[in-house]
């Protein structure tokens, strides 16, 4: 049967309608788009833990956490960061915590005694992160000196020291300063003084838990880096008194001001507490409710307009008009005591809706590409925006997330940092890939600028050896290889360059026998690809769409029919998957920190599949219309039988 009569292809215009319709529907009155931003368990617990700490009873919000965290618990007792990580330690023992400070557990005492069995065989608290021993140590569970020394951390606010809080990553220096305080004055804020955890002691670890009030010490008081670290925690506050709209640098704070010598009514905790609270996900139809560590509006509105950009939908549609006006209003105006000696200017956007001092690259090109069809209207928010982007150019070529050249990797190696890839920013093959795609794809800078070129000979050398690149902010190669192969494609590579060779292998090796891709969050702790054994609809999308690409591109007429079956068998499984226009998936495909923080995007399935099948669809027309040459062997999609 030609593929032109395959049941699966006879629904691909209803599938778009149905797609782009739901994606209009779920709009929010102000133009936005509010899907959640979900981070796993690990936010749930840690607010949980925060509000009983501080002793703030909004019992509403509080019994929806532990209502998630209870569903969330697996078989073996343990909580985990992604499905099928065998769980992680440091969830388990905050999932763990919050549930015994509420004595939530309901009748759930087998499901109590597998989880205390989980941490003890895992090692305890004494193994768990950085970041969970903090919440620990402020409950009075852990002493302080399981913690690293702040004098690690206090030379970053020396006036004449050679490193800098500046030489951190945005999300990364927005945490150190309040531990730096927390750690230092030892700050104990349990209201109650009891003991939840002490199953999970051992008698000597039981003997060292030294029960405290706080104090402080003169010495870190009266020390002016101590005193030029709580300045500049001030500056950077936001307006809601959040630190760049992250929950957990926010509640951190909270603690440090009360360390400090705030009372717990101070307006500045309860501004702070409501300002998280408005991160609180809530789904009342599908019960499902999360504490987003922040929210992702801006990066789901620029998807959204994109999306449905793509599908045909006119700029002048009230729908694409009101989401422009959202992005508009959340571009940044940089306040000039963020501008000094930090190479920053007007035009950037963030990720989250409450960030209005932090501009990323990842969302400038999304905010940017999203108003592209409206440029001329707002010219002048446009070119802002666009020489803020090049101004973040790295010096080897590449672009970063959210800062310029913070690259000294040794850093990576304080004693403090457990966490990969937490505390520096360096150029990445996805960042400098879709940055590259944007400006070319726009003429905004010609394939032959030295600023793209330079960009194109930094994402040849950094591709795997196996034809992939790695991909820092999705999971992971597939990501990266799709943001990078479109750049190459953009800037004219030609199709037999041995990149672009490489990279079609690559990608053709991985496809699975039933046309879908997938892979694993493991490939981030790995550093190479890990298959799952089943398809995600996103991955199979970026997949879908890097095939179109250099299907488009191929010259070759055996390679060119051989790229356009790979792409046919993708978009007939995510047909297959999403027959109402709909898809699903439970696996994380954006990344954080590998091992502990992975993101499920719950807008993904909205807008990727629907940009792939829409490119599909276009591809999908021109070569049943092309005409044929004589003596030229068919590259047409009728040589192919279909396979059910």
């Amino acid at each position: 049967m030609s593929v032109f009569f395959s049941p699966e292809f006879t629904m691909l215009s209803s599938v778009l309608e149905n797609s782009i319709q739901q994606l209009l529907d779920s709009q929010m009155s102000d133009g936005s788009w509010k899907d959640c931003f979900d981070t796993g368990c690990m936010p749930d617990a840690q607010t949980a833990i925060s509000l009983y700490l501080l002793d703030w009873k909004d019992w509403q919000w509080i019994e929806v956490l532990l209502t998630r965290i209870r569903k969330a618990q697996r078989l073996d007792g343990s909580w985990g960061v992604y499905p099928g990580d065998h769980g992680d330690l440091s969830t388990t023992v905050e999932c763990y915590y919050a549930l015994q400070i509420y004595n939530a557990w309901g009748e759930s005492e087998d499901q109590k005694r597998l989880a205390q069995q989980f941490i003890q065989k895992r090692g305890g608290l004494r193994k768990c992160r950085n970041l969970t021993k903090i919440f620990l140590a402020l409950g009075g569970e852990i002493p302080w000196s399981w913690l690293p020394s702040p004098r690690f951390y206090l030379p970053l606010f020396f006036k004449y020291s050679p490193i800098d809080i500046e030489d951190l990553v945005t999300f990364t220096r927005l945490h150190v300063p309040p531990m730096l305080i927390l750690s230092s004055l030892q700050y104990v804020a349990c209201p109650s003084g009891n003991f939840f955890l002490k199953e999970l002691l051992t008698d000597r670890q039981k003997r060292t838990v030294l029960r405290t009030t706080m104090y402080h010490s003169v010495n870190w008081l009266k020390n002016a880096a101590f005193r030029r670290c709580v300045t500049w925690m001030d500056e950077e506050q936001e307006a809601d008194g959040t630190l760049g709209g992250y929950h957990s640098s926010s509640f951190l704070w909270v603690f440090a001001k009360l360390a400090l010598g705030y009372p717990r009514d101070h307006p500045d905790v309860e501004r702070i507490l409501s300002a998280i609270r408005q991160s609180l996900y809530q789904d009342i139809e599908d019960d499902f409710y999360h504490q987003q560590t922040c929210d992702a509006h801006i990066w789901n509105t620029a998807l959204a307009m994109q999306a449905l950009g793509s599908c045909g939908i006119l700029t002048n549609s009230m729908t694409l008009r009101k989401a422009a006006q959202y992005l508009l209003a959340k571009q940044h105006r940089i306040p000039d005591r963020l501008m000094k000696n930090k190479g920053k200017q007007l035009g950037g956007w963030a990720f989250s809706s409450n960030n209005t001092c932090h501009p990323d690259v990842d969302d400038t090109v999304a905010s940017l590409e999203a108003l592209a069809p409206l440029a001329d209207e707002c010219a002048e928010a446009w070119w802002q925006g666009i020489d803020w982007l090049l101004s973040m150019q790295n010096r080897d070529g590449g672009w970063s997330a959210f800062e310029k050249d913070c690259n000294q990797f040794w850093l990576d190696w304080l004693p403090a940092n457990d966490m990969k890839r937490a505390m520096i920013d360096p150029s990445t093959p996805d960042i400098t890939g879709r940055v590259v795609e944007f400006l070319v794809n726009h003429k905004i800078l010609s394939c032959w600028d030295a600023r793209v070129r330079k960009a194109i000979y930094w994402l040849r050398n950094h591709q795997e050896a196996d034809g992939s690149w790695f991909g820092r902010w999705g999971t992971t190669y597939i990501y990266g290889t799709w943001c990078a192969v479109k750049a190459l494609v953009v800037v004219g590579i030609p199709s037999d360059d041995e990149s672009l060779r490489k990279a079609k292998g690559w990608l053709l090796s991985i496809q699975m026998e039933d046309g879908s891709f997938g892979e694993s969050c493991q490939s981030d702790l790995c550093g190479k690809y890990v298959e799952l054994s089943f398809g995600l609809p996103t991955q199979t999308a970026w997949a879908l769409d890097t095939l179109l690409y250099l299907y488009q591109l191929e010259v070759e007429p055996r390679i060119r029919q051989r790229l356009w079956l790979a792409a046919w068998r993708a978009a007939r499984w995510l047909l297959k998957q999403g027959e109402k226009g709909r898809w699903h998936e439970e696996i994380p495909t954006g990344s954080g920190f590998p091992g502990a923080l992975h993101i499920r995007y719950h807008i993904y399935p909205k807008v990727w599949p629907l940009i792939a099948l829409n490119h599909f669809q276009k591809c999908f027309e021109s070569v049943k219309r092309a005409p044929m040459k004589g003596g030229e062997q068919s590259v047409r999609p009728q040589t192919f039988e279909y396979v059910p």
